[in-house]
């Protein structure tokens, strides 16, 4: 239906290149016009670090509990088990990052955290876990109500919200999210302070780069043409807003990326975390994400694991491919998967 996805791809990969190509000209830019935008921009070298500035930027407001959007870079550095160390309570308020947490599991698709719970096993959860006298959850609309019901009191309460981010607008200093569930918005607006986590290779150079990658995100993840919510924030609440953070923090990961950027794996940089490539490939379909042992499953994941760790530790991930050439057919970045996976395995 969409006709031109393939134009629409091809421009995308070439966006993406040149902002590689010059990531350190749009980085400096973009922390300028968010500086100026009023948010504090922080730079982390590790997951260590990010998880240190975080609960760092939690003491100094005395912050008690914390209200999470959805974020692969968290999942990445563990941030949720770091805070709670640190005596903080943690709430993850996408809908399918809450009944995992909850379950003390981890995300089985980038896109779709719980994909591997049925209906039934998500209703028997909710009834065990949440203290609400006896009901009936038999249908869809009855666990999400639950779920909308509990989680509304976590937003209002939160001291600090915690989302991630798709996109990095350097010509402004925006930053966009896409969600399915209002629920990013909620945590950005409702607490007082909004911590945007995300990594140094999401930075595009113009607003229009950001919603041109958008068009392919949409259709790519979910099969729709655009996703329910698209949210960009400029900074704290100025003095004629009625609502928003009043105080907005930006921290940056780079956890080796910048040692991929300078490899021959740097196209893998150019991934916009759509899960094309898993709900594509048929090992992922046989085997399901947490077969990989990693936060990033599926092709996508048996290239970038090991770049971001090491093939010592993740050998046997380039070698779950059957080079059917799926994956990289079905990628809105164009990236060589095959072609990544075959070099890892050699």
């Amino acid at each position: 239906e969409f006709g031109s996805f393939e134009a629409l791809r091809q421009h995308l990969k070439r966006v993406r290149q040149h902002s590689l190509d010059n990531l350190d000209y749009y980085l400096a830019r973009f922390e300028l016009e968010a500086t100026n935008n009023g948010n504090q921009v922080h730079f982390a070298t590790d997951s260590n670090e990010l998880n240190s500035i975080v609960l760092d930027i939690c003491q100094q407001h005395d912050a008690r509990l914390v209200a999470k959007g959805k974020s692969m870079v968290t999942e990445e550095s563990g941030l949720n088990d770091f805070l709670q160390r640190g005596g903080l309570q943690v709430v993850e308020t996408d809908l399918g990052e809450y009944i995992i947490q909850q379950a003390g599991e981890k995300p089985s698709h980038i896109v779709g955290p719980a994909l591997h719970k049925t209906k039934e096993q998500i209703a028997r959860q909710f009834l065990e876990c949440h203290d609400l006298g006896p009901r009936e959850l038999e249908e869809i609309p009855d666990i999400v109500a639950e779920a909308r019901r509990v989680l509304r009191e976590k937003f209002l309460a939160a001291q600090v919200g915690v989302i991630g981010s798709n996109a990095l607008i350097a010509e402004n200093g925006y930053s966009m999210l896409v969600t399915n569930e209002g629920n990013g918005d909620l945590c950005a607006n409702l607490p007082p302070v909004l911590v945007i986590c995300t990594t140094i290779d999401r930075v595009l150079p113009r607003g229009q780069d950001a919603t041109a990658m958008q068009r392919l995100l949409g259709r790519s993840a979910v099969g729709q043409p655009h996703t329910s919510y698209t949210s960009f924030y400029s900074g704290p609440r100025r003095g004629q807003d009625g609502d928003g953070p009043l105080e907005t923090h930006i921290v940056l990961l780079d956890n080796r990326r910048s040692d991929i950027l300078a490899s021959d794996y740097r196209e893998m940089l150019q991934c916009i975390r759509c899960g094309a490539c898993l709900n594509h490939c048929p090992i992922f379909s046989a085997v399901g994400g947490h077969s990989y042992g990693s936060v990033y499953p599926g092709p996508m994941g048996s290239v970038l694991t090991p770049l971001l760790s090491s093939l010592e530790a993740s050998e046997a991930l380039p070698n779950a491919c059957t080079s059917c050439g799926r994956c990289e057919e079905v990628c809105p970045a164009g990236i060589p998967l095959p072609d990544l996976l075959r070099d890892l395995r050699h």
